[in-house]
C-alpha cells in the first residue's frame, strides 16, 4: 500500500480556494468602503487646513486671499492664490507664507494649478480643486451675508452646491463643504 508523502488532493485545493473567494468576496467591499472614507478624511483636513490659512491671511491683512483674476461676491476654484506664499500686493500686515504646501507654475508659488486638464497641488482626493465662495457683506446669502466656503465636489468630481447653500454650511449631493467665516470680523 502507497502512502501519500505530500501535497493537496484536488478537493483540498478547490475548498481552499473557495475559502479564500469567499473571504476576499466579504472584504473587498468593506475595504472599498474604508478608502473611500478616508479620502472624504483627508479632503475635509485639507480643507480645515485652507480654511485656518484663510482666516490667518484676513486676521493679519484685513482682505480674503484671491486668485490674482478672482474678485470677491462670487466663487473661484482655487487655482493660483500666490498670494498666501507672496505679498505681491504689498498689504500691510501680511505675515505668511499661510501654507506650508506650495506647488510652482513658472516660477510663482501657488496653492494649485492646472496643465493639460490635470489638476497639481492642494487639490481634493478625487483630483479636482477646491472652489471659494465668497458672500458679499448684507448680500442675504442664506444669511451668511460676508461668510467665505470653501466646497469640494466630492466622489462625483462635480460642485451641485450652490452659493447660498455653501455660504450657510449646506453641501448638496456629495459635495463636502467648509465654512471658513461666518461673518467678516
Amino acid at each position: 500500500m502507497k502512502r501519500r508523502t505530500g501535497g493537496f488532493t484536488m478537493i483540498e485545493a478547490i475548498v481552499i480556494v473557495a475559502v479564500i473567494a469567499i473571504i476576499g468576496g466579504i472584504l473587498t467591499p468593506m475595504v472599498i468602503k474604508e478608502v473611500a472614507k478616508a479620502k472624504i478624511s483627508r479632503s475635509r483636513a485639507d480643507m480645515e487646513a485652507l480654511a485656518t490659512a484663510f482666516n490667518e491671511y484676513y486676521v493679519d491683512t484685513s482682505y480674503w486671499p484671491e486668485a490674482a483674476n478672482g474678485s470677491q461676491n462670487t466663487q473661484v476654484d482655487l487655482v493660483g492664490f500666490a498670494c498666501m506664499f507672496t505679498n505681491a500686493q504689498n498689504l500691510v500686515g501680511w505675515d505668511g507664507p499661510y501654507l506650508e504646501r506650495a506647488v510652482r507654475q513658472n516660477n510663482v508659488q501657488v496653492v494649485s494649478y492646472t496643465a493639460n486638464s490635470t489638476y497639481y497641488g492642494t487639490i481634493d482626493q478625487w483630483g479636482r480643486p477646491f472652489r471659494v465662495f465668497y458672500g458679499a457683506v448684507g448680500s442675504g446669502n442664506g444669511g451668511a451675508g460676508g461668510a467665505i466656503a470653501l466646497v469640494s465636489g466630492g466622489p462625483n468630481k462635480t460642485i451641485n452646491t450652490n452659493a447660498a447653500n455653501a455660504l450657510s454650511g449646506v453641501a448638496t449631493s456629495d459635495d463636502l463643504v467648509k465654512i471658513v467665516s461666518k461673518r467678516l470680523r
